[in-house]
């Protein structure tokens, strides 16, 4: 398809403030060269002088048209890594276990059925599926002792191994927590190693992890990147890939040497660990100089500074309701407030997990400091999920030109645990502050949204328009019957779901579209190129196939995109 032509009679939402809705636009040499009505277009392109392929305009037929979507946070190479995309690979099958007893009798279906593997891992689903019962080394060495035994809870934030495992990892009885309160390695009350391990206690296994081959590694990155552009997604950026960056980021420039690469890519350097941290731009900056092309991008660091509420590593405020701790962070504040000044010095952004209020305060407290610096403080900082913030720290976030970074599909609570778990986890007060994507929306603060998933299995969980309608309802689309097919997001409703509270924290669709495009272009530098349907951008852009502003909410994660088009050239669909 040639990148000169027009399109016109539709409707077209430009996400553009001067002028939001036009019913006609031109693209030259795949840029929008021209918006407007139809009579503006047609005349731009008679006085231009262009022949924009046969001179047939195309004809959208009323049909909505709007920018092409940006995922601020994506994790592409690690899901492939974490559970693969071959059929047949036993290595990471997925449970969705309820008690002890069914995660121990996994297992032993799993070495019953393959007695003569070399090792045996798994993850067995969220951590409440205990009961609340204690999984130890011990339990596990009764079945495999010899063998290394490696089971992960579904968030991916800590892990059970055997003691066959704790010796091929070379982790003694001695060894030292990584950060206490964050990365620790769980243990009895004689001080012997439980075998629990949580954050980046797991690097060794981390890094022995994305052990597939790299037809596999390319065919899931593949299939979850064509998902993404189906579902009119054309700009993503990778928040991380842990110690197998190098092989991530050579895949992706293979794929678009070849001319495959579906999306454009904003790269990272993940620090998981805090000896990562000095030496980290000189990793940024080899990254950069091996694997950036014109759609692979290296603009901004990551860092996992907490960790989660469900393990008590997310950093709190207050003391977690059943524990008394209050979690803890990867480094210390000093530690991170210095490495953040070397950031700002090379213009390097900064894109950091935090998901309890602590982390998010100990980040906007040094933004505040730094800002206040005669030389000033210029790089963009996006906290990433916000799960539970306090209220004085709320609208802080657009005072400080903070960006906040929420996971939609988290809104209808499918990340966090059932309600009596929660209210033992946080206290009742707590549970009805979290994700406070509305309140902190209306502070104005930069607001952005993900998908933020690490499975292959479940794509649906990537989809933006999945996103769009929890944040609009506080509610989980759930299968409708046991009868029908869970691969089918038609079979999927959230209309009868339990809702999330607080249910004041709503968004509309106009704000989730907002947040969606150009919110993120924003946040990820881009908003000179994309973000929205204007003069001299990038012609990204997608057809969508039913009016969204005219759909039930609860359909929206059944939008089809007819035609999902970047740089002027239809890479999904058809116009």
């Amino acid at each position: 398809m040639t990148k000169n032509y027009i399109v016109t009679n539709g409707k077209v939402y430009t996400q553009n403030e001067e002028q939001p809705w036009a019913e006609a636009f031109a693209v030259r040499d795949g840029k929008f060269a021209c918006i407007g009505t139809n009579e503006e277009v047609a005349a731009f392109a008679k006085e231009a002088g262009i022949s924009y392929g046969d001179a047939k305009p195309i004809d959208a037929g009323g049909k909505f048209i709007m920018p092409a979507l940006i995922d601020s946070h994506t994790h592409v190479g690690l899901s492939v890594m974490l559970s693969g995309d071959d059929e047949e690979d036993d290595s990471f099958p997925m449970y969705d276990c309820q008690s002890k007893a069914e995660v121990l009798q996994k297992l032993k279906d799993m070495v019953k059925a393959h007695p003569f593997r070399p090792y045996y891992a798994m993850f067995f689903g969220k951590l409440e599926g205990l009961q609340g019962e204690k999984l130890t080394r011990d339990d596990l060495d009764k079945i495999v002792r010899f063998r290394p035994v490696i089971l992960m809870e579904e968030e991916c934030h800590c892990v059970w191994l055997n003691s066959g495992a704790l010796k091929i990892m070379r982790i003694k009885e001695d060894v030292e927590d990584i950060a206490p309160g964050y990365s620790y390695y769980e243990r009895d009350e004689n001080g012997r190693l439980t075998g629990h391990m949580t954050e980046m206690t797991m690097m060794p296994i981390l890094k022995m992890s994305g052990d597939v081959s790299k037809k596999e590694m390319r065919k899931g990155v593949l299939k979850i990147m064509n998902y993404l552009v189906e579902h009119g997604v054309t700009t993503i950026y990778d928040a991380g890939n842990y110690f197998k960056e190098d092989w991530t980021y050579s895949i992706f420039h293979e794929l678009d040497k070849n001319g495959e690469l579906p999306v454009r890519v904003e790269g990272t350097h993940v620090i998981c660990h805090p000896d990562m941290v000095d030496g980290a731009v000189e990793e940024f900056k080899k990254l950069k100089a091996k694997y950036e092309t014109e759609n692979i991008r290296f603009k901004t660091m990551k860092m996992m500074l907490d960790g989660t509420q469900r393990i008590h590593t997310a950093c709190m405020t207050q003391p977690y309701n059943d524990t008394g701790t209050c979690g803890g962070t990867l480094i210390p504040k000093e530690r991170l407030k210095s490495f953040l000044a070397e950031l700002n010095e090379e213009g390097i952004d900064f894109h950091v997990h935090t998901v309890g209020g602590g982390a998010v305060r100990m980040v906007q407290d040094i933004v505040e400091e730094l800002k206040a610096r005669p030389e000033g403080f210029n790089i963009i900082v996006t906290c990433a999920h916000n799960e539970l913030v306090d209220e004085v720290d709320l609208k802080r976030f657009a005072t400080l030109g903070v960006v906040a970074n929420f996971t939609p599909s988290w809104n209808g609570g499918a990340c966090e645990a059932k309600l009596p778990e929660r209210i033992r986890l946080i206290g009742e007060p707590r549970v009805y502050q979290t994700l406070r994507t509305r309140t902190v929306w209306d502070t104005g603060a930069l607001v952005t949204f993900s998908s933020d998933e690490v499975e292959t299995n479940k794509l649906r969980n990537w989809n933006p328009f999945m996103g769009m309608e929890i944040a609009m309802t506080r509610q989980e689309p759930i299968l409708i019957s046991d009868d029908l097919d869970p691969e089918d997001d038609r079979n999927f409703s959230g209309r009868n779901a339990e809702v999330f509270p607080a249910a004041d924290e709503i968004m509309t669709l106009t704000e989730m579209l907002q947040g969606y495009t150009i919110n993120n272009a924003k946040a990820n530098r881009l908003d000179d190129r994309l973000g929205t349907i204007e003069k001299g951008k990038e012609a990204d852009f997608i057809v969508l196939a039913d009016n969204p502003f005219e759909t039930d909410v609860y359909e929206l994660h059944n939008m089809v995109v007819d035609a999902t088009v970047r740089k002027g050239e239809v890479i999904n669909g058809k116009l």
